[in-house]
């Protein structure tokens, strides 16, 4: 069963020294994505790329140092996410948006409303509009 649904408004941090561990719930991207995915961290892993290499790893597309990468999965899926990952085998850092510290359920609603229907999102600038010609003193 899912934790969080459309709609939800989800509260995330990702501070540059912060580690993910197993079980962490994390919104990442995959480059060529539009929409952000929201699943669990399933597995670590720490790597270093040796200075030697002077550019990004072959493989792994890193820059020489330590990277911390990470393998997802949705709680409703039965398999990992790597064919979601477009190519890449493992996340880095640089594909993770943040990590879940809370949420409001269907806060999010409005949102997608107005995205979905313009006519809501103009009729609420002109009321807005409106009161602000009324109310001003």
């Amino acid at each position: 069963m899912p934790r969080f649904y459309r709609g939800d408004l989800l509260f995330l941090t990702n501070p540059p020294g912060q580690r993910y561990h197993t079980g962490d719930i994390t919104v990442y991207r995959i480059p060529g994505a539009e929409i952000p995915i929201v699943h669990r961290v399933l597995e670590t892993r720490d790597v270093f790329i040796p200075f030697d290499y002077g550019e990004p790893h072959p493989k792994l597309k890193l820059p020489p140092g330590e990277h911390q990468l990470m393998l997802t999965k949705g709680d409703n899926n039965h398999v990992d996410d790597i064919d979601l990952y477009r190519g890449l085998e493992w996340l880095d850092r640089r594909h993770i948006i943040g990590k879940v510290r809370g949420f409001l359920p269907y806060i999010g609603y409005v949102t997608i409303a107005m995205n979905d229907f313009p006519q809501l999102k103009y009729a609420l600038l002109r009321g807005l509009g409106l009161l602000a010609v009324i109310q001003r003193e």
